[in-house]
């Protein structure tokens, strides 16, 4: 039995087209990706305690908006848009005990900080000693 043309060319024409669509996937799964990925979290103190103003920084490799959030919370003021690489805030933690700070862009990066009870009242706490104005 023989196979007319216009078989002979449709069978040719679905097995190009298979092997394109192979050839298709394959490069669809094994291409890099772009994701944004942040590589770093940290803040501007090493002792954190409630009511005073930090600086958090994300490091990110992409110049997409970065979410901030603490314990789950969006931290007002989010989302930042990065500048060279790094994306701040200023983050006013409301309670005593341990925070989980997160960094959203694309995939997440957490820091878990244990912010303290203030010794002092006032501002004396944040950051200065409270001899503070003798100089150190």
């Amino acid at each position: 039995m023989t196979m007319s043309v216009n078989k002979r060319i449709a069978r040719r024409a679905g097995v190009g087209v298979t092997a394109l669509a192979a050839m298709a996937c394959s490069a669809a799964l094994t291409a890099p990706y772009a994701t944004a990925v942040p590589t770093g979290l940290s803040v501007n103190a090493r002792n954190i305690y409630e009511a005073c103003t930090y600086e958090i920084t994300a490091t990110v490799d992409h110049w997409f908006e970065v979410w901030f959030h603490d314990s789950g919370r969006v931290i007002k003021g989010s989302p930042v848009k990065p500048v060279n690489g790094k994306a701040t805030i200023q983050w006013t933690p409301t309670f005593a005990g341990t925070h989980t700070l997160a960094v959203l862009q694309g995939s997440a990066w957490e820091l878990k900080v244990n912010v303290l009870q203030p010794t002092l009242t006032g501002s004396a706490t944040c950051g200065a000693s409270p001899l503070g104005f003798l100089g150190s």
